[in-house]
């Protein structure tokens, strides 16, 4: 099933980018980002496509995660993402999920 997240920032109005969970992994970087400064302050480095797409769900994001959890399960792992959103003290960005029909302009 596929599950998605919006990537946003307690700082920052405009959502960062969206997240999605299928099998794959993917992250793409929201229009009205500079892609510069994401580099800088953001947590997933991106090339001009401004999208990442990977069939390892987590590596870019195992770091957010504790300790316990990176050798867990993927489901486990998608289970604390939504009860968490991901927050780690070094800065304010976190995910929300949204559902999969919902329109996004993103």
């Amino acid at each position: 099933m596929k599950r998605l997240f919006i990537l946003k920032n307690d700082d920052v109005s405009e959502p960062y980018g969206l997240m999605t969970f299928n099998g794959k992994f993917t992250f793409r970087l929201n229009d009205g980002v500079d892609l510069d400064v994401w580099n800088k302050i953001g947590f997933i480095p991106l090339d001009d496509s401004r999208y990442i797409e990977s069939v390892n769900l987590f590596g870019h994001l195992n770091n957010r995660l504790p300790i316990t959890l990176r050798s867990g399960s993927d489901n486990n792992k998608l289970s604390y993402i939504e009860k968490t959103g991901l927050r780690v003290a070094s800065d304010s960005f976190y995910l929300e999920e949204v559902e999969p029909q919902e329109k996004l302009d993103i």
